[in-house]
């Protein structure tokens, strides 16, 4: 028996009425002044999902934070919250993947713990804007 390594697949976003969060992030100055700030990733996103007929239930909000590793405070909140058992949302949505992690093992291992609390993550600027694992 051949062992079969995991990877995360690129998906469609599928319709229908889920909660969502959003989580924004700039890590520079000139980011937070240019065509990434964080107004327009928030009027972005909250376009989008307006549009799908998803109700935004929480914001995280990380001003000045790299996404090379996981120390980012807000960050953290927002993943802690996701596996709360009142199951607080069903997507955390972002303006692109490399606003949630810019290394694609902690993105695959952040991917891997949200499924398992039953949250997708969704890039609304990405062709195929759901990740989710087998």
């Amino acid at each position: 028996m051949t062992h079969q390594t995991r990877q995360a697949r690129f998906v469609p976003v599928t319709e229908g009425s889920q909660r969502v969060c959003c989580y924004l992030r700039v890590s520079t100055g000139r980011q937070a002044e240019g065509d990434l700030s964080l107004p327009d990733q928030s009027k972005q996103i909250h376009n989008f999902c307006l549009n799908k007929g998803w109700p935004v239930v929480a914001e995280y909000v990380e001003p000045g934070a790299s996404a090379m590793d996981d120390n980012r405070p807000e960050f953290q909140k927002m993943i802690e919250r996701a596996g709360d058992d009142d199951h607080p949302f069903d997507a955390i949505v972002v303006h692109s993947y490399s606003r949630f992690f810019r290394d694609s093992f902690g993105l695959e291992m952040y991917v891997r713990r949200l499924a398992k609390a039953g949250v997708r993550l969704i890039s609304i600027t990405q062709e195929l804007g759901d990740v989710l694992h087998r």
